[in-house]
């Protein structure tokens, strides 16, 4: 147990839990901030794409690289079973989804980037009194506070001092552009063209085995009184019924082909879209996300003030039901086994340690505390203050004079001005105060005050002290 009588079990406590509490510690200032920020950026109105928008596209993607996945497994595990392959076309199909939907989206983001610096070089054209080069300001930023330094600043200074990914000229960059189509282009072309291979590959299959049909079994025996139709006719018979089957198969390739055309067509629809989908979700500033998650749930500052309040309470109240359920456990086992009163009175009124309490002490101990409280010998004295002469009064605050009953010989204290109000208390009735954590109606200087002189009071003498300090008297007498 410490000097304001807190036991290190409830300390640990709320020491886990006040993370959580700062976590939801935020001011009306960030708020504000995170909203211009977005406006000088030019990002306000664009939303990050939802996980259920990713998910329906990267299906979309998925079921359409399916088809032509299943393909190029037959000619990636040729020896493979049907069932062997039909994994390793779901193993592509994936592969090649997931690189697509990166792909396009991050191209989608680089063009939005690149329109943002286009509109940048315009302003910075038409700006006479335009420096030589588009230099960013590297010292504006939301999460360090200094958002507004560039106040001042034409609108193109103030993106450019925000763009995120930008290059030492401030030029526009193509790269996932180039990547992105190349590899879109290989992947339509090229499954496209071994769809038509493989239709092609069955047409003939189809037509070798028409023509043995035709050409009839080496076994066959011929029957010695049927009547053979004459050789014209059945050879007639034979082109016709060639031409309809090559005519059927020639019908059924176009077909095929332009079925393919078309789903490359789709394709490349779908990352058409994506790419679009990335252009609109993604943000060009290097805290605009930060500063989106801080303003989109919100219609207004006292709307923002209040949800995280509302996450603060929630906290505090999860923390003070942990702590009151271990402080009923503390009073049991004090009464059974700890003979110290005080341990036992801490241990019975626990009112005061609360985590509210807790957290304000925490932060006071936290902050500089220049001023100590001055201390005679081993235990805290009040002040003393000689006579002075009758100052005038004002409005609700008056200077008294306080003296110590009993000086001591050779200390002289200097003569000081208190200023009190009328509720006046004493040095010791403050130091009694923040002992037993009533902190209200303190000022935080005289909390600091009292925590330096406490700290610098003697420990009380326990019962095993006592009882040491007297046998070794016994002893040595």
């Amino acid at each position: 147990m410490d000097d304001q009588h807190w036991f290190n079990s409830e300390k640990e406590v709320c020491n886990s839990f006040v993370p959580f509490y700062d976590q939801y510690s935020t001011d009306a200032y960030y708020y504000e901030e995170s909203s211009r920020y977005l406006n000088k950026v030019g990002d306000t109105g664009i939303s990050p794409m939802q996980w259920y928008t990713w998910l329906g596209l990267s299906i979309m993607v998925l079921i359409e690289a399916a088809g032509f996945a299943y393909v190029l497994a037959g000619f990636t595990i040729q020896d493979g079973s049907e069932s062997i392959q039909i994994q390793a076309a779901i193993g592509i199909a994936l592969l090649i989804s997931v690189l697509l939907v990166g792909f396009t989206h991050a191209m989608g983001g680089e063009l939005y980037r690149n329109q943002q610096i286009g509109k940048v070089r315009l302003q910075w054209n038409h700006d006479p009194k335009k420096p030589g080069v588009i230099s960013p300001d590297l010292n504006v930023g939301l999460k360090s506070k200094t958002n507004s330094l560039d106040d001042a600043e034409p609108s193109w200074k103030q993106i450019a001092n925000r763009l995120a990914k930008t290059n030492a000229g401030f030029t526009k960059s193509w790269m996932m552009s180039i990547i992105t189509i190349a590899f879109i282009s290989i992947v339509a072309v090229g499954a496209t063209y071994v769809r038509g291979q493989v239709l092609e590959k069955l047409a003939i299959e189809e037509i070798s085995g028409h023509e043995q049909e035709g050409m009839g079994s080496v076994f066959a025996i011929e029957d010695p009184f049927a009547e053979s139709a004459p050789a014209e006719l059945t050879s007639y018979n034979k082109e016709a019924e060639n031409k309809a089957f090559k005519d059927a198969i020639d019908a059924h390739k176009r077909g095929g082909w332009m079925t393919f055309i078309m789903l490359a067509v789709i394709f490349a629809a779908m990352q058409a879209y994506s790419i679009y989908l990335g252009f609109k979700t993604t943000f060009s500033g290097k805290e605009s996300a930060a500063a989106y998650k801080a303003t989109y749930k919100f219609p207004n500052v006292n709307s923002y003030k209040e949800y995280y309040a509302a996450k603060q309470a929630n906290v505090e109240q999860v923390a003070q039901s942990v702590l009151a359920h271990l402080q009923s456990k503390l009073a049991i086992r004090a009464h059974k086994h700890s003979g110290e009163q005080h341990v036992i009175h801490a241990a019975n009124h626990p009112s005061s340690r609360n985590f509210t309490n807790y957290y304000k002490l925490r932060l006071l101990k936290n902050s500089e505390a220049p001023v100590v409280i001055p201390s005679q010998q081993h235990g805290f004295q009040p002040v003393t203050q000689p006579a002075a002469p009758q100052v005038q009064q004002a409005p609700q605050v008056q200077q008294v004079q306080q003296a110590q009953p009993v000086i001591q010989p050779g200390v002289q204290p200097e003569p000081k001005e208190v200023l009190v109000s009328d509720a006046f208390l004493s040095d010791v009735d403050i130091i009694q105060k923040v002992k037993n954590n009533e902190l209200d109606g303190l000022t935080d200087e005289q909390i600091v005050k009292a925590l330096k002189a406490i700290n610098n009071e003697a420990k009380p003498e326990t019962a095993e002290e006592r009882l040491a300090r007297l046998q070794q008297q016994a002893m040595s007498s």
